[in-house]
């Protein structure tokens, strides 16, 4: 009886503890992330956006010396991203798209909006998603160039 009720507790504890690790083993998984560390210019598509475009044609950010209005999204590192836009002198209002990404399939990425920032002289408030709002993609890459195609 006493064995019996201590297998059931330690069963009971086993299951705790997968339910709660379900969703961070669901994000590190074993696909490569081949886009850590890089920046992206957006070409097409503006930021990348929970009710932006279908698709978004991508090319490396080298230099961002003689680009004077652009977005970009940069993959910071294993698993943060930003989608920002940058806008010369009169156009002051800066917005920046913060959250998260996952690789779901070798060319298949999860992104989770967290927040949408403005700076500079924007009078917009700060939206922070609390359940975060989720997009998914198609990843395609074509050279140098990269798209992302909504689910």
């Amino acid at each position: 009886m006493k064995r019996t009720l201590v297998f059931t507790f330690f069963s009971f504890l086993l299951l705790i503890y997968m339910f709660s690790c379900a969703e961070s083993q669901r994000k590190r998984n074993k696909f490569p992330n081949n886009i850590k560390g890089t920046s992206w210019i957006i070409k097409e598509g503006g930021l990348i956006h929970i009710d932006g475009e279908k698709s978004y044609h991508l090319s490396k950010k080298i230099d961002t010396a003689l680009l004077f209005n652009f977005y970009a999204i940069d993959f910071i590192d294993d698993d943060r991203f930003k989608s920002y836009d940058s806008w010369e002198c009169g156009n002051d209002c800066f917005t920046a798209i913060v959250g998260r990404y996952y690789f779901t399939g070798i060319d298949q990425i999860e992104m989770e909006v967290d927040r949408i920032t403005h700076s500079g002289t924007c009078e917009v408030p700060v939206q922070v998603f609390k359940p975060s709002k989720v997009m998914s993609f198609d990843l395609v890459k074509t050279g140098d160039l990269l798209q992302l195609i909504r689910k």
